[in-house]
């Protein structure tokens, strides 16, 4: 697990090991990270990812949150039954591609995206063509 030149090393607290002294420091605050070039401060963030865009997946995601939402408002509200015809195919569509981008990672960028929405589509409309092929069968056994 250790190569030969990076032994843990014991300290006079039994319950702190340091891996690696010369990026380690102990102090009254706990393990305190060294200012060595390259390494981040506990708290701080690299400029470089603090402005980086969310990938498309993740993005999507968070929107298919706010429309499911937002569905659920439209078909509970009682005051017009437009709102309500408009909130379930909605609901209904938002839901499918929940159902796709739930088992799609957030890292995946736009294109890799398509592809597992197109192939989990492709899954369920299977199933769902099976599923009436042998629904009549399974009447018949049921008799």
């Amino acid at each position: 697990m250790y190569s030969q030149s990076q032994q843990p090393v014991d300290t006079a607290n039994p319950g702190v090991i340091t891996e690696n002294p010369q990026i380690e420091t102990a102090s009254e605050d706990g393990r305190v990270i060294a200012g060595l070039p390259g390494l981040v401060h506990p708290g701080e963030l690299p400029i470089e990812y603090s402005r980086r865009p969310l990938p498309f997946a993740a993005r999507f995601q968070a929107i298919l949150i706010v429309v499911l939402f937002a569905t659920f408002l439209l078909i509970l509200q009682q005051g017009n039954k437009q709102l309500y015809q408009i909130g379930l195919p909605l609901l209904v569509l938002a839901a499918f591609l929940q159902i796709a981008f739930g088992n799609i990672p957030p890292s995946t960028r736009f294109v890799k995206s398509m592809g597992l929405l197109l192939l989990t589509w492709g899954i369920v409309a299977a199933l769902i063509v099976i599923a009436v092929q042998i629904t009549p069968n399974l009447i018949q056994l049921g008799r």
